[in-house]
């Protein structure tokens, strides 16, 4: 078992302030993998600005921290040579006590991450930072260098295991999700070619007012916001946003959602489509989603949302008239949509096939994201247990 020596970390690093090093590769700190290359991630959408001189050089070794983000246990210690924003902290080893791999999970497990949160300053989450004044004045267990490196060799060979199989799940999901498109855009080619314009079915198209966060609250009506729109389905969901409005307040009125209505979003996610069920009945809705409400005798909402899944429709909905990428749509680019016309009885044909395909593969799925979960639990837990000692690292070798 490991002995408990906690020591400051002020006394194991030092902050680095080493800058203008412009030619070298630009890193990014990552809370599920630590340091990486940013070149290596398709995701990373924050634009490195031109002038880098005030970057940071990390060496390989150094501990290199999101200060906004290490209350959720983005950090990790570098494999790589390189520069970061001058807004992370990093910080140099100063001791020839530390194994730079046995940190590096040290650093990011669970009880670690904790006193990173309690130590971070700031009104609310997305305003918290962490300070160096704060952070080196946490005691860290660091056992002899003979046991981090065993302890180090430990999780390397189990975390190695469980990110296979976490690696091979995201895989099979995103197969699915390609089968799940595939199923959508099959339901629709059969249909003949004419598209006709929405606007000729809109009975009623809007957006919401803006200022409503003003009339946020902890219960009242729900507000629906962006965030409730799905990526991929037609089902709202995500976290629900209460709003209470004076007696004066009549502008929300004419947003209040019917059961059927097709929603967009309009400002971010384009290409997200949902309908109102009864759960959503009576909703307000915000500035950044549009409200269409169709002829459901001509039109079925679920039959024109899922139309809008399909891979011509996202294209109708992220591309503008002369080809350029959309980044916000207007109601008349809503009218403007084309969309098929058949009879009612093959509109619903569609609709029952495609809700009972598509569940099925929501399911397979919801399977395997579960298990990339437990996975990823699993391996926090793993980690935490092998450097506070709960682990006997000597009898699993």
């Amino acid at each position: 078992m490991i002995t408990t020596q906690g020591i400051r970390l002020k006394y194991l690093y030092s902050p680095s302030g080493e800058a203008n090093h412009p030619n070298e590769e630009v890193l990014s700190v990552y809370r599920d993998h630590g340091v990486i290359l940013k070149s290596s991630r398709s995701d990373n959408f924050n634009k490195t600005p031109e002038n880098v001189e005030r970057y940071l050089l990390v060496r390989p070794g150094d501990l290199v921290v999101n200060r906004m983000k290490a209350w959720q246990g983005s950090l990790g210690v570098s494999d790589y040579r390189g520069i970061v924003s001058g807004d992370y902290e990093v910080l140099r080893p100063i001791s020839d006590s530390v194994s730079g791999r046995y940190m590096h999970y040290a650093l990011r497990s669970r009880h670690m991450v904790g006193e990173y949160r309690v130590r971070s300053t700031g009104i609310r989450p997305s305003q918290w930072r962490l300070y160096w004044d704060k952070m080196g004045d946490i005691r860290i267990t660091l056992p002899p260098l003979e046991g981090q490196e065993r302890i180090a060799d430990y999780l390397d060979h189990e975390t190695a295991q469980i990110d296979t199989l976490i690696t091979e799940q995201l895989r099979l999901v995103e197969m699915l999700r390609e089968r799940r498109q595939a199923v959508i855009d099959h339901a629709f080619a059969a249909l003949p070619g004419e598209r006709i314009q929405l606007r000729r079915f809109i009975r009623f198209l809007t957006s919401g007012s803006r200022g409503w966060g003003e009339y946020y609250a902890d219960s009242g009506d729900v507000f629906v916001r962006i965030g409730n729109l799905p990526r991929g389905s037609l089902s709202l969901g995500g976290e629900v946003q209460h709003v209470k409005l004076p007696p004066n307040v009549q502008e929300g009125q004419r947003t209040k959602l019917r059961i059927g209505d097709l929603l967009f979003s309009i400002t971010a996610y384009i290409g997200s489509v949902a309908i109102v069920d009864q759960e959503w009945v009576d909703s307000y809705v915000s500035q950044h989603v549009a409200l269409c409400r169709i002829n459901q005798s001509v039109l079925d909402p679920h039959f024109t949302g899922y139309f809008m899944l399909t891979t011509e429709g996202q294209d109708q909905l992220s591309e503008g008239a002369f080809g350029g990428t959309k980044v916000q749509l207007a109601l008349d680019d809503i009218r403007a949509l084309r969309v098929p016309v058949p009879t009612r009885e093959e509109q619903r044909q569609i609709i029952d096939h495609l809700d009972r395909e598509t569940s099925r593969i929501d399911a397979l799925i919801a399977e395997s994201e579960r298990l990339v979960e437990l996975s990823q639990e699993r391996r926090t837990a793993l980690i935490t247990a092998a450097v506070t000692g709960q682990i006997d690292i000597r009898q699993e070798s």
